[in-house]
């Protein structure tokens, strides 16, 4: 676990008793909106997965997609704490969980899909695209072997659940790296339109890659805007008043 996740946690509780005095004293909204992002959850996590869902639903509105749409647009009032689900990459584990853990609770999330790495039909190769692109700089030995990709048949069986699909660019580039128009528009938009020709489903929304501020540009941004009505970054933070649907936070989790 990095430093930074060690001292989100350490100062969880502080964080919670000065929310809680902010809302006594009417400066802190009691309204929130939140958005989980997930990665690839493995087996031996699963347990710990199903317990964080099973507290949520207990502790919070875990919305579907349509209503964090609304709330967004300001079409449905943002009335006490409501959190997105949702999930990067296309990893195989992301439909088993779904299939396994979402669906007996009745939660609905968004899944944001690399679509070369869909098309990958072979295991090995989905390994080496995982070292070179999705943890770029890593060793393929250091991959976890449970880092499947989903197929389009996977993703198509989700949609069939009651599930959504996003797009998380073509190759898992770094926005802010690539040099012209012309390769945004490939990363980004011609991404959306390949997932959206196989599964015959519009797609409406959007995460950058890696996250960070950084990793993005106002290049990006435009050529995002221009395609999709909702789009992501991996910055921190609540909403709890309007919405900006090009800049809707998200709060990475990590097992």
């Amino acid at each position: 676990m990095s430093f930074h996740y060690q001292l989100l946690i350490i100062l969880s509780p502080f964080f919670s008793i000065v929310r809680k005095i902010g809302v006594l004293i009417g400066v802190v909204s009691k309204n929130r909106l939140r958005v989980l992002a997930y990665h690839d959850i493995p087996e031996s996590e699963e347990i710990v997965f199903i317990s964080h869902m099973t507290w949520l639903k207990e502790n919070w509105n875990i919305v579907t997609p349509a209503e964090f749409e609304m709330m967004v647009l300001g079409k449905k009032p943002i009335i006490g704490n409501n959190v997105l689900i949702t999930f990067d990459d296309g990893f195989l584990s992301n439909k088993l969980i779904a299939e396994k853990i979402l669906n007996p609770l009745g939660i609905q999330a968004i899944f944001f899909i690399i679509s070369d790495f869909v098309e990958i039909k072979n295991r090995s190769k989905s390994y080496k695209f995982a070292s070179n692109q999705i943890v770029p700089g890593s060793s393929i030995n250091n991959i976890p072997r449970n880092w499947e990709n989903m197929q389009w048949g996977d993703l198509a069986s989700l949609i069939e659940q009651g599930h959504t699909i996003g797009c998380h660019t073509k190759t898992h580039a770094r926005l802010s790296e690539c040099t012209s128009i012309d390769k945004l528009e490939m990363e980004i938009i011609r991404s959306a339109e390949k997932i959206s020709h196989k599964l015959g489903v519009d797609i409406n929304h959007f995460a950058f890659t890696f996250g960070d501020i950084d990793s993005f540009s106002r290049d990006a941004l435009k050529v995002a805007k221009s395609k999709f009505d909702f789009i992501y970054s991996g910055i921190r933070g609540v909403h709890s008043g309007k919405v900006s649907p090009y800049a809707i936070r998200r709060d990475a989790v990590s097992y």
